[in-house]
C-alpha cells in the first residue's frame, strides 16, 4: 500500500490509513442515487428533498414518490401553467377536462376553474381529495381558485372476439348416361309378290 504519510508517521496513523484504504472498495454508484427510478426506496425522502419537491407524504407509495421526484425540475419550470397542474395530478391518474370560470355554463365567479380527473386503476380513496387539494393549489396560477374536483373512475381491460367458420360441400358423381333421343316420323308398310310358273311340253315316244 502506497500513503501520503511521512516517514515520521505514527503506528495509530499508518494503521488508520491503512483501515481508511479498504474504502475505496466500497461501490460508489451516484448515478443510480441520483436516479429517480434506481434509487434505494429508503433513500427517495433524501433525494426529494434534493430535487426541492413542495410536498412528500411517506405514506405514498414508491411508485408516486418516484413520479414526484421524477417531475420535480419540470414542475418548477412550469408553475401556474396547465402542464403542471398535468404535472402533479399524473401520479393519481389523468386531467381529463379543466373548465375556467369563462367556460361554464352559467359562468361561474371570476377567477374560478375546476377539474376532472381520471383516477389509475388503483382506485382514488377519500384521504386523497386534501392531498390533491393541496398539490394543486400549489402549482395553479395565484390568481386561479379551485371550487370542484370530479373523479372519473376507468377500468381497462381486453375485450377478445373469437369466431369460427365451418364451410363444406356436397356433390354426387354419378356414371355417365347418354340422353334418349326420340324421333319422329311416318311408317309405312308395303309387299309385293312376283311368281313365274314354266311348264315344258315333251314328244311323245312310241
Amino acid at each position: 500500500m502506497r500513503d501520503l504519510l511521512p516517514p515520521n508517521a505514527s503506528t495509530l496513523e499508518r494503521k488508520l490509513a491503512k483501515a481508511s484504504a479498504e474504502i475505496e472498495r466500497v461501490p460508489v454508484t451516484l448515478r443510480e442515487l441520483i436516479n429517480p427510478d434506481k434509487c434505494p426506496e429508503a433513500l427517495l425522502p433524501m433525494l426529494a428533498s434534493a430535487f426541492s419537491v413542495d410536498y412528500w407524504d411517506p405514506d405514498w407509495t414508491a411508485d408516486i414518490k418516484r413520479a414526484f421526484i421524477r417531475n420535480a425540475f419540470d414542475l418548477h419550470k412550469k408553475k401556474g401553467t396547465i402542464t403542471a397542474l398535468r404535472r402533479v395530478i399524473a401520479p393519481f391518474g389523468t386531467l381529463e377536462k379543466l373548465t375556467e370560470w369563462w367556460q361554464a355554463q352559467p359562468p361561474a365567479p371570476r377567477g374560478t376553474f375546476k377539474v376532472a380527473i381520471s383516477v389509475l386503476d388503483s382506485g382514488f380513496s377519500g384521504d386523497m381529495f386534501p392531498e390533491l387539494e393541496r398539490l394543486i393549489d400549489d402549482a395553479k396560477p395565484l390568481s386561479r381558485h379551485l371550487t370542484g374536483i370530479a373523479i372519473v373512475s376507468q377500468t381497462r381491460g381486453y375485450s377478445r372476439t373469437g369466431i369460427a367458420v365451418y364451410s363444406g360441400d356436397e356433390m354426387t358423381i354419378y356414371p355417365y348416361t347418354s340422353p334418349v333421343i326420340a324421333s319422329a316420323g311416318r311408317y309405312s308398310t308395303g309387299a309385293a309378290m312376283h311368281s313365274i310358273d314354266t311348264m315344258t311340253i315333251q314328244p311323245g315316244t312310241a
